[in-house]
């Protein structure tokens, strides 16, 4: 309890000190005005191109796009594959409170959006459970995480990633690989018709400089003392350690603080970012995977 009561304090010196705001990344929501990790275009800010998956976790990751009734995509967010047919994701990249009209979902494997649109490297889907207790508050997005379903399997050099589920292991200052589809440079940038130039995978790796034992739930890292950092479109995206060789998905990509700038852009390079701990939420997604098979 005073864990949580000093990180409360924290936060509200910070708010003090400068303007912040907590936002979503994922364009189809009303939060997304752009905020988790710095990007314009294409995918974390600084981060290096994809151009081949590896055992650092990419041959998890998935572009996913929230789809509306009339087909329409509404956004763009990364997923990483759990199983041959599901994955996780972020709540707030398919919120039908926030978008009503969304109905279904795409998953994409390919390093840029667009290069496969054939059915082999596309999915469709529209089962996708939202935690339950998924809520946006004062302190930020609480329990934003979500397990889609799709059937078809996954193409050649794609796997399902090892989850965290050890709630007492301490991943402080360790260095996470994080891949994401979203922006690549820190600007107010809308996403336009088609997500302009977003859509392109990139990785970075980023210190987890936050106090990673402070919450049960999520984590912080901070800007300060990265080079790379997430933005827009990355929300989703997995953050990846490596355990004898084999890479675990320890963390959700959620949301960012930062300086609030010009027409209310939020800075993805001067604050910090959110992810929410896979482990505290390992066994709600082997409850959900479990309804899945009845």
């Amino acid at each position: 309890m005073k864990k949580h009561f000093d990180f409360l304090i924290l936060a509200m010196a910070t708010a003090l000190a400068i303007t912040t705001t907590l936002t979503a990344c994922g364009p189809g929501s009303e939060d997304s005005s752009l905020s988790l990790n710095a990007n314009d275009s294409s995918g974390v800010i600084n981060g290096t191109k994809v151009t081949a998956r590896r055992d650092d976790g990419s041959r998890g990751v998935v572009l996913f796009q929230p789809v509306n009734s009339i087909g329409m995509a509404t956004g763009i967010c990364t997923a990483t594959l759990l199983s041959d047919h599901s994955f996780l994701t972020a709540a707030h990249c398919f919120d039908k409170k926030k978008t009503p009209s969304l109905s279904r979902f795409k998953i994409i494997f390919a390093n840029e959006k667009g290069l496969f649109t054939d059915r082999e490297h596309q999915r469709s889907g529209s089962q996708i459970v939202i935690h339950p207790q998924f809520r946006k508050t004062k302190v930020g997005l609480l329990n934003d995480v979500a397990v889609g379903f799709f059937e078809g399997g996954i193409p050649a050099g794609f796997e399902p990633i090892e989850i965290e589920r050890d709630q007492n292991k301490n991943y402080q200052n360790q260095f996470l690989n994080i891949f994401g589809y979203g922006k690549t440079k820190d600007s107010a940038e809308i996403f336009a018709i088609g997500y302009g130039s977003a859509g392109e995978l990139r990785k970075a790796v980023v210190k987890l400089n936050g106090a990673y034992g402070l919450m049960q739930d999520r984590y912080a890292i901070l800007s300060n003392g990265n080079t790379q950092f997430i933005c827009s479109g990355d929300s989703g995206s997995g953050q990846f350690v490596n355990v004898n060789g084999v890479p675990r998905l320890i963390g959700v990509t959620s949301s960012v603080t930062g300086i609030k700038k010009f027409a209310g852009h939020v800075s993805c390079t001067q604050g910090r970012s959110t992810a929410m701990k896979v482990s505290y939420f390992a066994k709600w997604i082997d409850e959900v995977h479990e309804a899945a098979r009845r």
